[in-house]
């Protein structure tokens, strides 16, 4: 975030510098085209940054501590986008509502049709504008099905190099060779790189595998284990609790499922997956042994925590569980205890204790204490039930609900979770 909030800075104190200096002598006209310059420009500072966090740089992504975090900055820079794009068509549209309002005199002004190219390079910001909020509206209320969503999505990398050619060729001359005309031109051409290798397909390549399902196991509640063999180079920086972007189908392409385990010797992956949605509830029936799939990550940043002296709390809800089970059996393999440790497993139903007899084994191996908090018989998880008044650092997987719970329990420094929506 300080990456960005730098460079947001910079485009400002850039646009201050080279304001000429009876900049405070003009009038209303000089002043709406300085604000439309400026916040054209935040936009595409925005949008370039959204670019290249769409792309899923590794570096970024471990930085930031994990792709969760890098899309969440990637989906509130394109909110923060889309209200400085609102900002820049609101003053580029204010001077003919006042005129119509009787506020401000008309002057004379260049026929519209004078400059074609000018003319066609308002009118791709224009329809990208448009573009831009539909998209930023149907990303934000959930719309459509994730398939459908990913596919609309896709629009946005056309959408962006409307905008930038749009901001390129509509730089005003007078700020071109300016420090903020610099400043502007070079980032809209870091923004175009993003672009291209977006529309290119270039996204996620290299970090891409196929794979084939080897085994699928229907579980009591519905949830589904899989077992896929992918190259074993897919697993070369795999640290436990991290996730893959599986895609079973490619018409409804990839999406984030936590790796239960991973076989390094024989490129085994397992992963379980709860019905959630519409295609979640359906791949039983579309699932059999030996059909291909594409695997691509491993990504995230919920991994296994250093020991420690002090409390920890390891709390999952339901389908939550998936990261800890890979955290214990990395620990069982290296011979690792965890004394310190209590592990906090909620769930609805006695059918919904996914791989107990695993945890239980599991944790007697590793030293974790295990407590297991039923709903329909002991009603929900509180307070009351962690062992101390002033409880260690925590780290949760599970619904949303819980999180907010866990934050009136938990200061924001103890308590560690990951963001697994991306939308």
């Amino acid at each position: 975030m300080r990456y960005l909030v730098f460079t947001l800075t910079l485009v400002c104190i850039s646009w201050l510098i080279s304001l000429p200096v009876d900049a405070l002598e003009q009038g209303f006209f000089f002043w709406r085209n300085q604000g439309i310059q400026l916040s054209g420009v935040l936009a595409i500072v925005l949008l370039s940054a959204l670019l290249w966090l769409a792309t899923r740089p590794r570096w970024l992504e471990q930085r930031l501590g994990g792709l969760d975090h890098l899309y969440q900055l990637h989906k509130w820079s394109g909110i923060s986008c889309a209200l400085l794009v609102t900002l820049h068509w609101v003053l580029t549209k204010a001077p003919r509502w006042l005129i119509d309002l009787g506020w401000l005199a008309a002057t004379g002004r260049r026929p519209h049709g004078a400059n074609p190219w000018a003319s066609l390079a308002r009118d791709l910001g224009e329809w990208a504008f448009y573009g831009m909020l539909l998209l930023i509206v149907i990303s934000l209320i959930r719309a459509l099905p994730y398939g459908r969503f990913r596919l609309i999505h896709k629009l946005g990398a056309v959408l962006a190099l409307m905008a930038q050619v749009h901001s390129l060729y509509l730089l005003a001359p007078a700020l071109r060779w300016t420090p903020f005309g610099w400043v502007t031109q070079v980032l809209i051409l870091l923004g175009l790189v993003a672009t291209a290798y977006s529309l290119s397909g270039q996204i996620g390549r290299r970090q891409r595998f196929d794979g084939e399902l080897l085994a699928l196991t229907v579980h009591s509640n519905a949830t589904l284990s899989l077992t896929v063999r992918v190259d074993r180079r897919f697993g070369r920086d795999y640290r436990p609790g991290q996730f893959a972007l599986l895609t079973l189908h490619p018409a409804e392409g990839a999406h984030p499922f936590t790796i239960v385990h991973f076989d390094a010797a024989s490129g085994q992956v397992q992963f379980a997956i709860k019905p959630l949605g519409d295609y979640t509830r359906s791949l039983a029936q579309r699932l059999r042994v030996g059909m291909r799939c594409q695997l691509e990550g491993p990504y995230g940043g919920f991994t296994l925590p250093e020991a420690s002296n002090s409390e920890q709390y390891w709390i999952a809800g339901g389908i939550g569980i998936t990261p800890f089970i890979a955290w214990l059996d990395s620990l069982a393999q290296r011979g690792e205890r965890r004394s310190q440790t209590r592990l906090i497993y909620c769930v609805e139903r006695q059918q919904d204790r996914l791989f107990e007899a695993q945890l239980q084994a599991l944790c007697l191996r590793t030293g974790v204490q295990l407590q297991i908090v039923q709903r329909d018989q002991d009603g929900l998880l509180d307070a009351s039930q962690l062992s101390s008044r002033h409880p260690g650092a925590c780290w949760f997987c599970g619904p949303a609900g819980m999180r907010a719970m866990l934050a009136h329990w938990f200061s924001p420094r103890q308590l560690h979770y990951e963001h697994f929506d991306f939308r």
